[in-house]
């Protein structure tokens, strides 16, 4: 039976020949004195013990070789983007200081193991885990939220196959208090809803799933998570209206609602989200008049409203206050009146698509000159004025007069 020590200088051999044939620099002189912590991929701390394995997109093929276990010291394990398969490598139940591991954009298949919660906690540090855009499959065991609930703040498991409800058991959402990032999306969850055990989770940042078979109303306990700043819900079947709430959460930068059976309008009087970079909400069946204060959204850079039912004028000052401002996408509402004067105001807007809308009045002159417009579409509409010189795809004009 191989020593611990044959084990650690195993698994050196095959991350330092990793690191030989795909073209990482090697310092000649430390490979002469036989020191892999000079290594380009290996990290080490101050006895000479591996802590760091940063190995990314280099083309690595094949299943994660078992002496990786005698890693005991390992604390960052980088291995995504690779051509990796294989089961879920237990072996790394061996590396006893793990914080960070991350296997995602890999072809990892099968189910995840039973115990991969205490497996993985038996260092007990454990703060990272990516799983995302593998193959892996079947439910979620109900052992990773009870093993890794000690110090766990991020859990992506986005882009896989798991099946069964969000998660099989509900019982480990609970264990997960200190969880700041969770992402399921993209995965083959049976249809139902956000369970109920996420109103626990109070100090999430960071929530994504979308395309998750979501089929009941928005939950409302989402309005209560302070500390939000990523809601990410798209393309699923959500119902009934935006929670006044959304709009109060100060912190909150991204809202991806698109692709779902909204309905009602999104109006707030104390609006608060003042933090908001990205809002799409488009493709549902929203209706009423766009917020105003969007037009006084200072880090706005994205806003797509297309394909809903919305009415009344576009925010007049949109554009105006948000010099980030690069994407807009309105079409196929109901809207009415002129395109706002400061649109391209911020002189970084890349995409206009107002078609099918019921805009008039002459095309602003600061949009006319607007040097950065790649994407503009403004057929069927009832603008007149100097069409902006487009430097990508333009078009149709539909009734516009040149």
């Amino acid at each position: 039976m191989a020593t611990p020590r044959r084990q650690r200088a195993y698994c050196l051999v095959i991350v330092i020949v990793a690191c030989i044939l795909h073209h990482h620099r090697v310092d000649r002189s430390a490979a002469t004195a036989g020191s892999h912590c000079h290594w380009p991929c290996v990290g080490c701390d101050l006895a000479g013990r591996v802590t760091r394995l940063h190995l990314a997109r280099i083309k690595i093929i094949g299943p994660i070789p078992d002496a990786i276990g005698g890693l005991s010291s390992l604390v960052h394990l980088d291995v995504s983007d690779n051509i990796i398969d294989g089961s879920f490598p237990t072996a790394l139940y061996g590396c006893r200081s793990l914080r960070y591991l991350n296997l995602s954009w890999n072809f990892i298949g099968g189910k995840l193991p039973d115990d991969i919660g205490y497996g993985l906690a038996a260092s007990g540090s454990l703060w990272y885990l990516d799983l995302s855009w593998n193959h892996i499959g079947g439910e979620l065991p109900d052992d990773i939220g009870h093993g890794l609930r000690a110090n766990l703040h991020t859990l992506n498991l986005g882009g896989n196959e798991f099946s069964g409800t969000i998660p099989a058991s509900l019982s480990w959402l609970r264990y997960l208090s200190y969880l700041t990032a969770l992402w399921l999306s993209d995965n083959l969850f049976d249809a139902g809803e956000l369970p109920a055990s996420f109103k626990n989770l109070t100090n999430l940042v960071s929530l994504h799933a979308r395309n998750c078979s979501l089929v009941a109303e928005f939950q409302s306990y989402l309005v209560n998570m302070a500390e939000l700043e990523e809601l990410v819900l798209s393309r699923n079947s959500l119902t009934g209206s935006i929670p006044i709430g959304v709009w109060r959460l100060r912190n909150l930068q991204i809202l991806y609602l698109d692709h779902n059976n909204l309905i009602g309008n999104m109006m707030v009087d104390d609006f608060a989200a003042m933090s908001l970079t990205q809002i799409d909400v488009s493709d549902n069946k929203l209706t009423g008049v766009i917020p105003e204060v969007f037009g006084h959204l200072k880090n706005l850079t994205w806003l797509s409203l297309s394909n809903n039912r919305f009415t009344g004028t576009l925010p007049s000052e949109l554009g105006k206050h948000s010099p980030g401002l690069f994407y807009v996408h309105v079409r196929d509402n109901e809207l009415t009146g002129v395109i706002p004067e400061g649109l391209c105001a911020g002189g970084k807007l890349h995409l206009l698509e107002a078609s099918s809308d019921r805009l008039n009045g002459s095309i602003p002159v600061g949009l006319a000159n607007c040097a950065t417009l790649d994407v503009l579409f403004l057929g069927d509409t009832q603008l007149s004025g100097k069409v902006p010189d487009c430097q990508g795809l333009c078009g149709p004009w539909g009734g516009i007069r040149r």
